[in-house]
């Protein structure tokens, strides 16, 4: 028999086991703030001059280039509005 909609709550709440060991976590206590460093940002240019250097070697067809450019220019893409972002945040504030 299915139940109506909204006939019960969902019980969300986390296992009690799992509580007893991880009582009320927060990222920031353990040094996790929301963003990447600036390694991340080099390797992600690294990244992208590599897809770019593979899109030059010998494909079977056009479909391998095709796809190593698309992901090349959305890394890159990424990486620039990853800049103007941290570049213009203290203007949001």
């Amino acid at each position: 028999m299915a139940l109506k909609p909204g006939s019960e709550q969902p019980d969300l709440s986390l296992p009690d086991d799992y509580q007893h060991d991880h009582p009320d976590e927060h990222p920031e206590q353990w040094g996790w703030h929301g963003e990447f460093g600036r390694w991340t940002r080099v390797a992600g240019w690294f990244v992208a001059i590599i897809l770019v250097l593979m899109a030059t070697s010998t494909h079977y067809n056009e479909q391998g280039t095709l796809f190593l450019g698309i992901s090349a220019a959305l890394l890159v893409i990424a990486l620039i509005r990853d800049r103007q972002t941290r570049k213009n945040a203290w203007r949001s504030k």
